[in-house]
């Protein structure tokens, strides 16, 4: 470590630091606008100059790209400190008068307008912002390795640029460049000939754009950032790294291979949630065709403090309030043909909800729904939906809607009023759709691993409706939440408490206890075809070696796992020399049955 004094107060550092890596441990905030701790410092804007006193040669030196050394004595805002900056800023601010950034510092340092009016005349918006810092130009070459861009001219012409001034077919569209601009004054497109990449932000359900390396969703845990491979430089080209290189913890590892961890459990619990079905397979409501259509987990993400728009509430067509709101309900739902048979359970109590959302985001908007009829049968489910009608917060009509389409910059809802038996049509500047809800994807394949049978819809099914609500046919595997049908959060909460105590009573003994009907094989009189393996619905049955006093192998028999078995009989119908019995049902004990019958 050396040591070195700044404005007075001592600080220790590692050696290699810089001024400015010394100043920031102290928490001084030098200004600067050519850095960026990805990026080699090169000290092009001069605005980080500072003063060396002693323990070095005294003069101003740029903070950004100079070594600190042992028994260097520094002034930050000392009058010549002050004086180069102010100089710089003027000169900056008359090369670039179009940078906010520029003339937010300039006034900080008491400059109020141009001292250099003539020179402020510039051709181009880049020009006026481009304050020739050249951190875009190293960046592209140096971290991400394309040099698509550079420098072009001389003097007062110079200019940031792509070689002979044309698209860069090297340019791989990241918008590095834009990100690290201390003025905004690059714009990728001008670079390259393919559209600038955006990566949609599956949390936001795609209304905004993240970067490779993103925390999934502000909730998540852990709370840390993860690396999507599929997008980030580093492994589309081998380039970058500049995220390794800035991590102060050294947690980047661009080895790291995503690995399967087996472990020996005593139970599972299936919380696989659900999906909403994609409602543009309905033309007549212009999903996908429209973008003031949208569904109820857009609006959702859209109203939130965290959405895409800090929880604005702005039409996606214009950016505009919506004045005027439909929701629509059972899109999807309740449709023997074309849709679900079922209920989705959760789409009345959550549009109510957006409709005094949405109230609180437009004060003078207002809102329509359009239901076939309300499903709110929880604890104070009704009295919420009739505070909505009652308070006049949204006008509800009972009926379905035959179509949306646009009329102008407004989406024309035309469908039935059932209870005055007239036909209704609303201008509306959004429409929200409450689609249905379906299991999620890949649901399928899982209930075959875990050997849980599925309905028609894909929900997972439970062993009883009434007497085991969470248990499934397979021993040790329990359901929680929409993997079992549509439910609301209260519900899902309800049902994860109770599977977690089912598994909790499961794995806290030392031996378990189970229904004695179980299928039992005679071992004298099995031929081992193991017919009866492959029926077996449950995995219980596998292959037993018979041995003698030697070790011998003499026979190879089925053998019952006697925790697995669900006592169904499937094998006992199979078994075609009758060496399994399913036990409580033996023929003996049937017999015993009737003869107990006719005394």
């Amino acid at each position: 470590m050396i040591t070195l004094t700044i404005d007075g107060q001592q600080v220790e550092v590692e050696p290699g630091k810089t001024i400015l890596d010394a100043a920031k441990s102290l928490g001084k905030v030098i200004p600067t606008l050519c850095y960026h701790p990805a990026v080699p410092a090169a000290g092009a804007c001069r605005i980080c100059v500072v003063e060396v006193v002693a323990g070095d040669r005294p003069g101003l030196v740029p903070a950004c790209a100079y070594p600190a050394k042992e028994g260097m004595d520094i002034q930050t805002q000392s009058d010549r400190v002050m004086q180069s900056r102010r100089m710089t800023l003027q000169l900056l601010l008359a090369r670039s008068p179009g940078a906010e950034v520029i003339q937010d510092m300039a006034r900080d340092h008491g400059i109020t307008e141009n001292p250099f009016p003539e020179r402020a005349k510039q051709t181009g918006d880049k020009s006026e912002k481009c304050i020739m810092c050249g951190l875009c130009v190293r960046l592209c070459q140096q971290i991400i390795g394309a040099s698509a861009i550079c420098f072009d001219g001389r003097g007062p012409d110079r200019k940031v640029s792509t070689p002979y001034n044309n698209q860069s077919d090297v340019c791989l569209g990241c918008g590095a460049c834009a990100f690290v601009c201390p003025t905004g004054a690059i714009d990728p497109a001008d670079y390259s000939p393919s559209p600038i990449e955006k990566i949609p932000n599956e949390f936001n359900c795609g209304l905004d754009s993240r970067t490779p390396i993103h925390i999934p969703f502000p909730q998540a845990v852990p709370n840390k950032p993860l690396i999507d491979r599929d997008n980030c430089i580093r492994f589309k080209t081998g380039g970058c790294g500049a995220c390794e290189t800035i991590c102060p913890a050294g947690a980047i590892n661009y080895d790291m291979e995503d690995e399967f961890v087996e472990e020996e459990v005593g139970a599972i619990i299936a919380a696989t949630g659900y999906e909403i079905m994609d409602p543009s397979i309905y033309e007549e409501y212009g999903y996908g065709r429209y973008p003031d259509v949208v569904t109820s987990l857009e609006f959702e993400r859209m109203v939130s403090a965290s959405g895409p728009t800090n929880g604005e509430l702005t039409r996606p067509s214009n950016g505009e309030p919506p004045k005027t709101i439909v929701f629509l309900q059972c899109i999807g739902s309740r449709r023997e043909v074309n849709g679900k048979p079922y209920c989705s359970n959760i789409c009345c109590m959550y549009t109510a909800k957006h409709a005094i959302l949405y109230k609180h985001k437009v004060h003078d908007g207002q809102a329509f729904v359009f239901f076939m009829d309300v499903r709110a049968a929880g604890k104070n489910y009704d009295q919420f939906v009739r505070r909505v009608v009652k308070e006049q917060i949204a006008t509800y009509v009972r009926g379905r809607v035959s179509k949306v389409f646009a009329r102008g910059d407004k989406l024309i809802v035309r469908g039935a009023d059932t209870l005055s038996g007239t036909q209704v049509e609303i201008a509306a500047d959004m429409v929200v759709l409450a689609a249905a809800l379906v299991p999620s994807s890949g649901i399928r394949e899982l209930s075959q691993k875990l050997r849980v049978g599925f309905d028609e819809h894909g929900f997972l099914l439970e062993a009883h409706p009434k007497l085991r609500p969470v248990d499934t046919n397979t021993a040790g595997v329990f359901l929680a939440g929409c993997c079992h049908s549509p439910k609301d959060i209260p519900e899902s909460v309800a049902q994860a408490g109770a599977a977690a105590s089912k598994a909790l009573g499961l794995v806290c003994h030392t031996r378990l206890s189970r229904e004695p009907t179980i299928g039992i094989v005679d071992e004298s009189s099995c031929n081992g075809c193991f017919e009866c393996e492959g029926v077996c619905a449950y995995g219980a049955i596998s292959a037993k070696e018979l041995k003698d006093k030697k070790g011998n192998t003499l026979a190879t028999v089925a053998n019952i796992n006697q925790g697995l078995c669900q006592g169904c009989g499937a094998c006992a119908a199979t078994c075609r020399s009758k060496s399994i019995e399913v036990q409580g049902y033996r023929d003996d004990q049937l017999f015993a049955a009737i003869n107990a019958i006719n005394r």
